[in-house]
């Protein structure tokens, strides 16, 4: 439900440099007065350590307060600064009982920030949205977040109730797969999660398994979205296998993962047991033809489909398999302007084909006991590459 506008104090965009008391301090009086206070946005702000300790003097006495906008509001300031005023910001907000948002994004605090926000985390179970993007956590930073959620749901069991937290935005993080064992424990722990974003983070494959072992026990989970992240076959199989899980999902966004060939089509098969689907984004996957044909038989169970992205994939865009999408569409008299793009289309050579089996193979290559030849690679590669025309041909 949306806060009303007189209870939204605002000092967004206004570029204000807030260093020291006196410089806060006349809005500080504003919010002193400000009742029934439910959301405070101070968003493209700098704001240095003293007028931040000073700030979080007056919102911890903000009861009534749900929603703190609080991204790009350390511009400029140094490091050890930008801590400091995060642990007085963060120690305030644990003080008040209504905080169901926290917006942190967009502030270049790294692990420094995320340790000076951890007691925050653990103590406060009543959050329910916790946006971090772009926050340069790197793998130590992403850690010590996920570590936070998990004793905060061991402090929700202590009291014997429900952890409420159901949205985390952790995208442009550098989270790489060094924080992905840690995220998964949190992940299964809460059991509560309706949106998680994490694009742009470099994890790998083996990450993905592990995020998808966790959010797998999160039953109402309606949005995921992990683009420009890398699957392959082995993150596309995990995926494929967490999707049943998710009887409530609408949202679907895996868009520039190199899901490849193979693992582009156990996703795609995958989704046929998804109904609730609304959006899906699948574009720059490396997806061939029989992924698209795969596409075009899991579409007649989207009956709800909104939008669907496969720009930058290697079928033709004039090719029967796109007429066939297009007709599943109509049998579910769904408009055919809902495919999006497809103007940067790659088909492979002959060549080509060859050398993406190989790449789809890679992660598998590495999960293989002791080194390989190249013979021994190339042998594994024809292998799959004859098992896969044997499934295509239902031999």
């Amino acid at each position: 439900m949306a806060i009303p506008a007189d209870r939204i104090y605002s000092l967004e965009g206004k570029g204000l440099k807030l260093t020291t008391a006196e410089d806060i301090a006349p809005y500080l009086e504003e919010l002193r007065s400000f009742e029934n206070l439910e959301e405070i946005r101070l968003n493209g702000n700098t704001i240095g350590a003293e007028a931040a300790k000073a700030l979080a003097d007056v919102l911890r006495a903000k009861n009534t307060l749900k929603v703190a906008t609080l991204h790009d509001i350390f511009t400029g300031r140094l490091k050890d600064e930008v801590k400091e005023s995060v642990i007085a910001i963060c120690a305030a907000l644990a003080e008040v009982p209504e905080l169901t948002e926290l917006n942190l994004s967009d502030n270049a605090f790294g692990p420094l920030g995320a340790a000076a926000m951890a007691d925050f985390l653990k103590q406060h179970t009543g959050l329910q949205v916790l946006k971090l993007n772009n926050n340069g956590l790197g793998i130590q930073g992403g850690t010590t977040i996920a570590q936070a959620l998990i004793a905060c749901q061991t402090e929700c069991e202590r009291q014997g109730k429900q952890p409420s937290l159901h949205t985390i935005i952790c995208g442009r993080n550098r989270l790489e797969n060094g924080s992905a064992p840690e995220f998964a424990k949190a992940f299964a722990a809460l059991k509560t999660l309706r949106e998680v974003r994490m694009p742009q983070n470099g994890i790998r494959p083996e990450g993905i398994v592990e995020l998808m072992s966790g959010l797998s026990s999160n039953s109402g989970l309606a949005v995921l979205d992990l683009q420009d992240n890398t699957f392959t076959h082995t993150g596309s199989a995990a995926l494929a296998k967490a999707l049943p899980s998710w009887a409530l999902l609408e949202t679907l966004n895996v868009g520039d993962c190199l899901l490849g060939s193979t693992g582009g089509r156990l996703v795609i098969e995958a989704l046929r047991d998804v109904e609730t689907l609304k959006i899906l984004n699948l574009q720059y996957n490396e997806i061939e033809m029989d992924g698209a044909i795969a596409l075009a038989d899991s579409l007649r169970k989207l009956k709800i489909l909104e939008n669907i992205e496969l720009n930058g994939n290697r079928f033709d865009a004039e090719s029967n398999a796109v007429e066939l999408i297009k007709a599943a569409l109509a049998e579910n008299d769904l408009d055919d302007d809902i495919l999006g793009s497809l103007s940067d289309m790659e088909e492979l050579t002959d060549d080509e084909d060859e050398d993406e089996e190989e790449k789809d193979s890679d992660d598998e290559e590495d999960a293989a006991p002791g080194p390989k030849t190249a013979s021994d690679v190339l042998t594994d590669d024809l292998a799959d590459l004859v098992d896969q025309m044997k499934k295509d041909l239902n031999v």
